[in-house]
């Protein structure tokens, strides 16, 4: 080769790895910048004819929008360009190595383009297999089940690019085989490694954070300061049932007498009413709402939930949230009637929970006494402290209930975490059971009463917001690693009880812990277990005496 040609490839190199990064740095899908790539590859003075199908395979991805399989993984899918960046990198350092030392005539930069080069072609080729079976969303199971599949591919678009892009050095076709088939397995090994490697060193480090918590989470003086009852679930395989806290001391003792609970949700204590869906028989027809009176759950209403079931919507329908007055009059249910989706591609939609209707009911003479018109979300209702107002979780766009399980396409779901841009915002929602209307009071979730001052603690964002009765924000509280539900707030309106997440991933719930509003780094770690649901009441002290066994 001669020395213009070496600075006319050395130009063209350079240019090429330019407009590679800003690919890189782009949204996907980052067709103009695909574009000044394969301008920048024909304006070198190269034998054109070769490129015309690395052209087609680069402006492939654009319109394929697809998935492929790590560590074969592309660029060009909005959900998974971040990690397939990474993958992909990682990949194409590890190959230019492995090549630069079996082709040592060649110096690094050179091998190094066109390694980009054909792992750009070999991951537009997977694009092009997922587009070939309708498919635009994938979970893990569906992709381990196509890494042979792509291996084979990535290696028969490989080779014939080593064949010609190393056509100076020369390379045969046997030994290109050779050197795809090595430089492919070896960096699949190398990814993989790389990847369990990462995951158990961070387990092992963030064993030693939980660790540290634990020790740390320890200030007794909380509780002493602390008032009223605190109610949790307690589970035992498929039986929920209730336990109970009494400040200043720590021990929760269990409720012997209490009935078994459908699910660790549906259930609600208010001084010394409990309301909550009996556990009996997994047919949802049979199921029971019932109030009681504490400390011995005398029953003193019984309805079956079938009541509130319609005939239109022929599928499971159940009570999910149930919450009791602060005068211990009336209870407020959700009641779900089918499921709320929304469409997503070719082959999932979008699980929006549960299309509910809030639906308040008389204690006393079991009858019902309003109906918000407004449709709600699976959980979070509460009561204001007047007993004539209920906070309730809704869309901001209520069309999005509108869409049945038959208008989407496709069996698999996705969460609307997986959504952009708050396209499925939701807020709360005042229904006056007086005057029958409904209307926007706050944003946030997972709402809570402090009764005695009347605020309403929510979630939202990585903390809370304690509002007046009116929907104003009074004060803002700011908690590391909250998790996805378990908060409350004291009676006195002082103290927050939150679920604190784990480090270690994949662990089922995370650790109940206490701590004063204004304080909210000095913790007391009441429950080192998961706690589906906890509730703060202002209670009666005779529980503590009455129908409970200390837990072990």
């Amino acid at each position: 080769m001669t020395a213009a040609e070496n600075t006319t490839e050395a130009e063209g190199t350079c240019a090429v790895n330019e407009s590679l990064s800003l690919l890189m740095q782009q949204e996907p899908v980052g067709l103009c910048c695909v574009m000044q790539t394969v301008w920048l590859l024909f304006s070198m003075k190269m034998n054109r004819k070769p490129f015309l199908s690395l052209v087609l395979l680069l402006l492939t991805p654009t319109v394929a929008f697809a998935d492929a399989v790590s560590p074969i993984l592309n660029f060009f899918h909005k959900d998974t360009w971040l990690p397939a960046s990474i993958a992909t990198l990682v990949i194409i350092l590890l190959e230019s190595g492995f090549l630069r030392w079996r082709i040592k005539s060649l110096h690094f930069a050179r091998v190094l383009w066109r390694v980009v080069v054909f792992n750009l072609a070999s991951s537009a080729t997977g694009s092009i297999l997922l587009l070939a079976l309708s498919r635009d969303s994938f979970f893990m199971w569906d992709t381990m089940s196509l890494v042979v599949p792509l291996f084979l591919i990535t290696l028969a678009t490989e080779i014939p690019f080593l064949h010609v892009l190393f056509r100076t050095v020369p390379l045969s076709w046997k030994r290109a085989s050779i050197l795809g088939c090595g430089i492919n397995i070896a960096s699949y090994a190398a990814v993989f490694a790389i990847e369990i490697g990462l995951l158990f060193g961070w387990l092992s480090y963030a064993g030693h954070l939980d660790k540290k918590e634990l020790e740390q989470w320890n200030t007794p003086a909380l509780l002493e300061q602390a008032s009223g009852q605190i109610y949790a679930t307690e589970s035992a395989g498929s039986q929920h049932r209730l336990r109970v806290c009494i400040p200043p001391s720590s021990q929760w003792t269990t409720l012997t007498n209490c009935p078994s609970i459908d699910g660790p949700f549906k259930w609600d204590v208010e001084g010394s009413t409990c309301a909550f869906v009996q556990w009996e028989t997994r047919d949802w027809k049979d199921k029971t709402l019932i109030v009681a009176r504490l400390p011995d759950f005398e029953t003193i209403l019984t309805l079956p939930q079938s009541i509130f079931s319609e005939p239109r919507f022929d599928n499971w329908q159940e009570v999910t949230d149930v919450a009791v007055s602060p005068d211990e009059r009336s209870i407020a249910i959700l009641f779900r009637h089918t499921d709320a989706v929304a469409p997503k591609d070719r082959s999932s939609y979008f699980d929006l929970g549960g299309k509910c209707k809030l639906i308040v009911i008389d204690i006393l003479s079991g009858q019902e006494t309003a109906r918000a018109d407004r449709w709600a979300s699976d959980h979070d209702v509460c009561w204001l402290s007047d007993s004539r107002q209920v906070l309730f979780s809704s869309f901001d766009d209520e069309s999005l209930y509108r869409t049945t399980r038959a208008e989407v396409r496709g069996g698999t779901s996705y969460g609307i975490g997986y959504a952009h841009d708050g396209k499925f915002k939701r807020g709360l929602y005042v229904f006056n059971i007086e005057t029958s209307t409904t209307t926007r009071f706050a944003d946030g979730y997972d709402q809570s009463l402090a009764l005695a001052t009347n605020e309403i603690l929510v979630r939202n964002q990585d903390g809370f917001t304690l509002l007046d009765s009116s929907g104003t924000a009074q004060e803002r509280v700011n908690a590391r690693r909250i998790g996805f539900r378990g908060a409350v707030v004291s009676p006195s309106g002082d103290y927050i009880l939150a679920t604190i997440q784990r480090h270690v991933p994949f662990y089922a719930g995370g650790r109940l812990v206490l701590f004063h509003k204004s304080t909210p780094n000095i913790r007391h770690m009441l429950d080192d277990d998961f706690s589906c649901r906890v509730d703060w009441t202002t209670g009666d002290k005779g529980i503590s005496n009455q129908g409970v066994q200390a837990t072990p």
